[in-house]
């Protein structure tokens, strides 16, 4: 190695302050430098359509995807207690507070989240089947013959009288579970459109809040075994099939490219002319996570001086 080289190398690797100083200048420049002049527009757009295809196509990304999805899971499976125990006590305080804020949502989105025909016929399905139990229970509150005072006639005409009114009881049960279906069917779209006005009123605003606050508590109370037995229900090989087959799906668009151009255009637009620095002025973020990002970067730099391969090319750059 020519003396200058190594030199260089003995500087970055015995004096960290040297490296140090370049992390901080290498942070400053990607800082003060405006988003168009860090990334060409046209090269990103094409990249990420690239990037869509070619994952898209790739053999083994499903099986991949399966087994990463399935090393996250699994260690789920091997925590105990509840979910309560995995959140930090000071988290919810404001976690309460964000789901206690008045949430009125808007009569026409609730509609389209609520009124479907799965929804319909689910409901159906409660009404009718509590419709014809109510008459069931009705008609068995009559009383047993065999337990009415005075017995002898009295006993034999009540009999009687109950197998007659069995009998015309069966047929009005007959009679009756059309009806109910008629009669559901005409109160599903009042109670549709009741659901609906009630949900997006703002009178309910503060009951739907308790809800959402009622919802945490219970989902904070599961134990977490029972909520990892859950993931079982969606194998993690299906998952990953029904991932590949939407990507599949945004690679064979044929709109992509246009798309991604577009969205891609936006955000230059919007940004491409301004810095990093100027976008996060005010913002304390700078302030905050610059530390951590140089200390982050720290240690790799070392370890690459340190290495021969950077050696070599560092040789090698000297000497040309």
């Amino acid at each position: 190695m020519s003396r200058s080289a190594a030199d260089i190398l003995a500087r970055l690797r015995d004096e960290p302050a040297q490296l140090d100083a370049l992390i901080t200048l290498a942070v400053d420049h990607v800082l003060d430098q405006p988003l168009a002049a860090l990334v060409d527009q046209t090269w990103l757009a094409e990249a990420i359509s690239a990037g869509v295809r070619a994952t898209a196509e790739a053999d083994g990304f499903e099986t991949w995807l399966a087994a990463r999805v399935e090393q996250a899971l699994a260690r789920a499976d091997a925590r105990a207690g509840t979910l309560a125990d995995e959140i930090p006590v000071t988290l919810l305080g404001p976690l309460e507070q964000a789901l206690r804020r008045p949430y009125q949502p808007n009569r026409e989105l609730t509609r389209a989240l609520l009124d479907h025909p799965s929804t319909r016929k689910i409901l159906r399905e409660i009404l009718e089947a509590n419709l014809l139990e109510f008459g069931k229970r009705m008609r068995a509150m009559m009383p047993d013959a065999g337990k009415l005072p005075g017995g002898g006639l009295a006993s034999r005409f009540a009999t009687v009288a109950r197998g007659v009114a069995s009998a015309v009881s069966t047929e009005l049960e007959k009679q009756l579970e059309p009806k109910v279906n008629s009669f559901v069917e005409d109160m599903l779209g009042v109670t549709i459109d009741g659901l609906v006005e009630r949900v997006s009123s703002e009178g309910f605003a503060p009951e739907f809040a308790a809800f959402r606050v009622d919802v945490l508590h219970a989902m904070l109370a599961q134990p977490i075994e029972r909520l990892a037995a859950e993931r079982h229900k969606y194998p993690p090989a299906d998952l990953a099939a029904d991932l590949g087959a939407m990507l599949r799906a945004i690679a064979a668009w044929r709109g992509l490219d246009e798309r991604v151009a577009e969205l891609v255009a936006e955000l230059f637009e919007a940004h491409g002319q301004t810095s990093a620095r100027a976008y996060l002025d005010g913002s304390g973020l700078i302030a905050a996570w610059r530390p951590q990002v140089e200390g982050a970067l720290r240690e790799p730099a070392r370890e690459l001086v340190r290495s021969e391969a950077f050696a070599s090319w560092l040789e090698a750059l000297v000497e040309d």
